[in-house]
């Protein structure tokens, strides 16, 4: 069996298990339908019960956990099974809910893991042939970035990854005239499948804080805007200590996207991280996440507003900004919401769109 495999929980039974600091976790010795239990050692035995959206993949060899091996012994090393309700805190919640969305058959197949992104992995994985795009990957481990091209978030370039420290990520820009950018770790957002790493905030904004010839102070770090980011982040990717969180693969061009049956034109997999422009010219964010009838805009960054705009207002995509058939002064009180809305809600604003309005017209008239 090789890495690329797909397997089922049962086949994992007796398999390796590694925490994401590639540290030994034991065997699996049983799956349940919220864990899974490992047992390490012979004489002084230690049992471990994983919650299973902890679990990251199988290389064909070892079970990969997203946790490090000191959070797994002081949060899941017991003699029985805990209760979930003891574990369904809001960060594993949202956990669950990233994993479901990126593997939707996880709760019955383990998806394949790439040791490429855990250094030293390979020495304890089989050869495979298969191509694993970074997209079927979680996070790439912060090493692995030094060198990497970066982008700011309206996608303009900022140079490659020089070091990195625990506290921030250093940037070198220009091969004559050089500017260094000195950027807090957590305004790291993602990695995509082109290995172009995102920074959240703008060229302008990055040259304006962060362009300089030293570290942040460590009062920078201290800032009640830092702490609140610090706290978002982790409760989005509490491995983020670990890795940058690879960017989700969108649809493709030209699917289906809403419940009418509509077709739009727009490359989906293109438009993450691009601005969203109001129908009165008016920058309203970025684009963060597409779904099947919405698509995801964030706004700000110490002072954060989330959008999710039904896909029947898109008027179109011009390769660098994304357009909506709404004016600004619409946009907070409509689309601005602090939890993901239901199928009914984001329809029921669908069916309000100009474009869903023109189409029913049409319609009643014919």
């Amino acid at each position: 069996m090789t890495g690329a495999e797909i397997v089922s929980w049962d086949r994992i039974i007796d398999k390796d298990v590694k925490s994401v600091d590639r540290k030994d976790l034991g065997k699996v010795q049983a799956v349940t339908q919220n864990y899974i239990q490992t047992k390490e050692g012979l004489v002084a035995k230690k049992y471990y019960f994983i919650p299973k959206y902890y679990v990251s993949g199988f290389d064909g060899n070892n079970v990969w956990v997203s946790l490090t091996r000191d959070e797994v012994k002081s949060r899941f090393e017991r003699d029985k099974e805990p209760d979930i309700a003891e574990i369904e805190t809001q960060a594993y919640i949202e956990r669950k809910k990233e994993i479901s969305d990126r593997y939707p058959d996880f709760e019955h197949n383990v998806p394949r893991y790439d040791s490429e992104i855990t250094a030293g992995a390979a020495a304890t994985t089989t050869t495979t042939t298969t191509t694993t795009t970074s997209s079927d990957k979680i996070m790439m481990p912060w090493d692995k970035i030094i060198g990497k091209n970066v982008k700011s978030k309206d996608d303009k370039e900022l140079g490659e990854v020089k070091s990195i420290s625990p506290d921030y990520v250093e940037l070198e820009e220009g091969t004559v005239s050089k500017k260094r950018y000195f950027i807090p770790k957590y305004y790291v957002e993602s990695i995509d499948e082109d290995d172009n790493i995102y920074i959240a905030f703008t060229k302008d904004e990055i040259k304006n804080r962060y362009q300089r010839d030293a570290p942040p102070s460590e009062s920078e770090l201290k800032t009640q805007e830092y702490r609140e980011r610090i706290r978002t982040v982790e409760a989005t990717y509490p491995q983020f200590v670990h890795g940058v969180p690879f960017m989700a693969k969108e649809p493709e061009t030209e699917l289906p996207v809403d419940y009418s049956g509509t077709t739009y034109n727009i490359p989906w997999d293109k438009i993450i991280h691009k601005g969203v422009r109001a129908s009165d010219n008016v920058d309203v964010g970025n684009v963060e996440r597409v779904g099947n009838e919405f698509v995801v805009v964030r706004e700000g960054t110490a002072d954060e507003h989330i959008y999710y705009v039904p896909k029947t207002y898109i008027r179109g995509f011009d390769g660098s900004q994304l357009w909506i058939d709404a004016p600004s002064g619409l946009v907070r009180p409509k689309f601005e919401m602090d939890r993901e809305p239901t199928e009914e809600e984001i329809r029921s604003l669908a069916r309000e769109a100009p474009r869903f309005k023109r189409a029913k017209t049409t319609a009643s008239t014919s």
